[in-house]
């Protein structure tokens, strides 16, 4: 990998995961749409260096031009000689590796790590599926059985995990830990989120992220993709979750499991504790906006048609203003080895004497032994006889200091070890103090959990207030509308039973007439009605009560649809 290629997937994978990470941000507004925009910058990644590789390269000359130097020569990493070998000296030497050759070891290492680290979270994943335990309470079996058959994902539990997980490709398989398996009560809230996460195939995409990060790992930019992806999956998940589930108990759920988060190459529901609160409030909004498919597909394409020309773009370096020097004079020829000559057989050695040789002289006599040292073996050590009373006291002295030094070194482990039992103490104390961390880190969750909960709460309650104090607004004002028209009402009443008093004594002064009574009288036996002058006249007097009587109310009604309210 040249210096050129790395600066240009670097610059292109970073327009290509800037912009997707722009246009997720402004562009999309639900959680489902940022995550499908996400995907789609995903495998613009993935397939960059396919793009790279096919499309015709469009050369740019960008990089700065490398200074034209003289080869000189370099000291090689290894260099040996062997001694010559029938007649042929044999050397080699290893040089160092080049910039390119460090590039593409340094990417192969950071490709094999992260693809290493995916394995081994796949691997595990399915051991702890084989090693778990089918799931038979009717409470959590109960919102699988209304699925098709074929479309149930498995339902196990294991103690390995500490959060419900799922993974693999539809229908999935959905992992339950331990504590959660004991609360039946979240048994909605925890297999809606999952199984939308199975729906929505959100396991594959993080698998293509990883894939995706394996590629890119040097870019940081890359790294934030990935985790801006799960993270908006989660919340996508939530928002499809919550169209079952009760959104304060979904929320308690999420509290309950932010304590313990996943790291498996899983789609877990447990949040951490930096996430909680934003998926929280986003649960506890009820938006209103509906997903634009059209804009979403639209923004892909606009991705996808800037990724491809930027695909084809080549950087090279710039063309150097400088001739280079001239190239240093071939050197000469090695002379050609030495020929390999046989050489001459060695001449026949001369025959042994027909006389025998003189004796050999005699060997000289062996030196004296030197004089013998005696050592005594004394509680202070060996010392010599013949050692002078200074070298005694010396030996003296040294063995004093040896034995002041065992004295320190006896001291020194007595302290090693209660400095070590004094580290074992202060770690379980960090452990101790780590837990209560973690719990207090849960509680504050809790309550801020609550406290968005209660704000949600206080904001409905202030809508509904509003609502209400609207609603006896326009009460009050009916009210007073109908008070009005009651009062005019009443005003019209009373002038109509005071013009009908008036009749009541235009027709008693009328019956005191005795040409008008007979007049009445015939016209009633002619109806049929059997009427006499006495009854006639004996009325008139109580038409005149009673005109008077409806005066009387007339004036009570009118009083009263003049006094104020």
């Amino acid at each position: 990998m040249s210096l050129a290629l790395f600066l240009s997937l670097l610059v292109k994978s970073s327009l290509i995961v800037a912009a997707g990470l722009i246009v997720a941000r402004f562009v999309a507004r639900r959680a489902a749409d940022r995550v499908d925009i996400l995907r789609a910058t995903v495998c613009l990644l993935l397939a960059l260096p396919v793009l790279v590789a096919v499309l015709p390269a469009v050369e740019l000359a960008l990089l700065p031009a490398a200074p034209a130097v003289a080869a000189t020569p370099t000291t090689p990493l290894w260099a040996g000689e062997v001694g010559p070998v029938a007649g042929v000296a044999v050397s080699a030497q290893l040089s160092w590796p080049t910039l390119a050759t460090v590039a593409a070891g340094l990417w192969l290492l950071g490709a094999a790590a992260v693809v290493g680290r995916l394995l081994l979270g796949l691997r595990t994943l399915s051991r702890w599926t084989e090693q778990g335990r089918a799931v038979k309470c009717s409470t959590w079996r109960k919102p699988l059985e209304l699925l098709a058959p074929a479309a149930r994902p498995r339902l196990v539990s294991s103690d390995r995990v500490s959060s419900p997980l799922s993974w693999g490709v539809a229908p999935g398989v959905i992992v339950l830990d331990p504590a959660s398996l004991a609360e039946p009560q979240t048994a909605a809230a925890v297999l809606a989120h999952e199984m939308a996460h199975l729906r929505r195939k959100d396991w594959v995409f993080l698998i293509l992220s990883r894939l995706a990060l394996a590629l890119f790992w040097f870019n940081p930019l890359v790294w934030r993709l990935s985790a801006v992806l799960a993270e908006t999956s989660e919340q996508a998940a939530d928002a499809e979750a919550v169209r079952t589930v009760d959104r304060r108990d979904y929320a308690r759920v999420l509290v309950r499991l932010a304590a313990h988060p996943s790291s498996c190459p899983a789609t877990a529901m447990a949040a951490d504790t930096h996430t909680l609160e934003k998926r929280i409030a986003c649960i506890m909004t009820n938006t209103s906006a509906r997903r634009r498919p059209l804009v979403v597909a639209l923004t892909v394409a606009a991705l996808a048609v800037v990724a491809t020309p930027l695909a084809a773009l080549e950087l090279r370096e710039q063309a150097s203003a400088y001739a280079p020097p001239p190239a240093p004079p071939a050197p000469p020829a090695p002379p050609p080895p030495p020929s390999f000559r046989v050489p001459p057989a060695p001449p026949a050695p001369p025959p042994p004497p027909a006389v025998a040789p003189p004796a050999p002289p005699a060997p000289p006599a062996p030196p004296a032994p030197p004089s013998r040292v005696s050592y005594t073996y004394s509680s202070t050590g060996f010392y010599s006889e013949n050692s002078t009373p200074e070298q005694r006291a010396q030996a003296e002295a040294a063995r004093e200091v040896a034995r002041q030094a065992r004295v320190q070194a006896a001291e020194a482990r007595q302290q090693s070890v209660e400095v070590r039992q004094q580290a074992a103490e202060a770690r379980v104390q960090a452990v101790v103090a780590r837990r209560q961390g973690e719990e207090a880190r849960r509680q504050a969750a809790q309550v801020r959990a609550d406290a968005v909960v209660a704000r949600q709460q206080g904001e409905q309650a202030r809508a509904q207030a509003i609502v209400a104090r609207r609603q006896g607004e326009e009460a009050r004002v009916l009210a007073a509308r109908a008070h009005v028209q009651a009062r005019e009402q009443m005003g019209r009443g009373a002038e109509h039973m005071r013009r009908g008093a008036e009749t009541m004594r235009q027709e008693a002064a009328r019956l005191r007439d005795p040409a008008y009574r007979a007049e009445q009288v015939a016209k009633n036996r002619e109806q049929g009605n059997a009427v006499t002058d006495a009854e006639l006249l004996a009325l008139s007097p109580k038409l005149v009560e009673r005109a008077a009587e409806m005066d009387r109310n007339a004036d009570e009604m009118a009083n009263s649809a003049k006094r104020p309210t």
